[in-house]
């Protein structure tokens, strides 16, 4: 079984989810459609789940692994639906929820701890990074969703609040919030908190943290003309002696120089980031 392609951008508005009938031009079209193609390089990966949606949320293109997933006996008949109409309404609910976040602040969001069905259909979980996909006019025109199982994790119905914990990692890193706060939030003792972070993450919650901060720090060192100081603190970091100190140990290079390097970059674009 091999992943859907795209529809053919000449296809009809019914049977082509992302095409003229969303006010797209051919060449934002082009965009979209060269991004999904990306699902073929997926299909035979065990452990992963690749999918490309369009603006709306409408999955576009994907690999074979949905299929499984969700008990799907045909892979076109996903083509075009939305979340809630292809994933059990918890799981469902989650996702559209971040797809509306990416849609909202039009960077990408990184390492969500995420509930998932497995290809075996049993409840797991997965490590998902959502990229919103721009055209040369900065109109969102997608979303790329890449999730990567964690195995041998057991999915209980009280883990909800290990999710929220780890939401507020990333979505919130800026927070300054000890491990012991962030444990009680996960309902978890600090140890076994700790544990179970190195455990999906590989790091100690700390340096999680740290690392969401660095990326959040990119984002604004490539996107925008704030000084040094304001990027520092909205990033979380006390002050910008703090800040650089931490930079260069995680890249390897000051702050001042890494926005040299990727001068006049669109936050916006998608692209695989050496820290992922």
């Amino acid at each position: 079984m091999s992943a859907v392609p795209p529809q053919d951008p000449a296809g009809s508005a019914q049977g082509d989810p992302c095409g003229t009938a969303a006010g797209l031009s051919e060449q934002d079209h082009a965009l979209l459609l060269g991004a999904a193609q990306t699902a073929l390089l997926f299909d035979d990966s065990p452990g992963f789940l690749f999918v490309v949606k369009d603006a709306q949320g409408r999955y576009v293109s994907f690999n074979a692994s949905l299929s499984r997933r969700v008990g799907a006996d045909c892979l076109r008949s996903l083509q075009g639906r939305l979340a809630t109409e292809i994933w059990p309404a918890a799981l469902a609910q989650r996702y559209e929820d971040q797809d509306a976040w990416v849609r909202q602040h039009q960077t990408p969001l990184l390492h969500q701890l995420d509930p998932i069905l497995l290809p075996d259909r049993s409840p797991g979980w997965c490590i998902t990074h959502k990229f919103p996909l721009h055209a040369r006019d900065d109109q969102l025109v997608g979303i790329l969703c890449l999730s990567r199982d964690v195995t041998g994790l057991a999915r209980h119905a009280s883990d909800q609040r290990l999710v929220l914990a780890v939401d507020q990692m990333t979505k919130h890193c800026e927070a300054r919030q000890p491990v012991a706060e962030l444990a009680e939030l996960a309902g978890l003792s600090p140890e076994r908190f700790a544990t179970l972070i190195r455990r999906i993450y590989g790091v100690s919650p700390m340096a999680f943290v740290l690392r969401n901060r660095i990326r959040q720090a990119c984002l604004r060192l490539r996107g925008g003309n704030e000084s040094l100081l304001e990027v520092a603190l909205a990033a979380g970091f006390y002050d910008q002696a703090q800040f650089s100190r931490q930079f260069k140990r995680v890249m390897g290079m000051v702050p001042s120089s890494y926005r040299q390097t990727r001068p006049s970059e669109h936050q916006g674009l998608w692209r695989w980031d050496g820290m992922l």
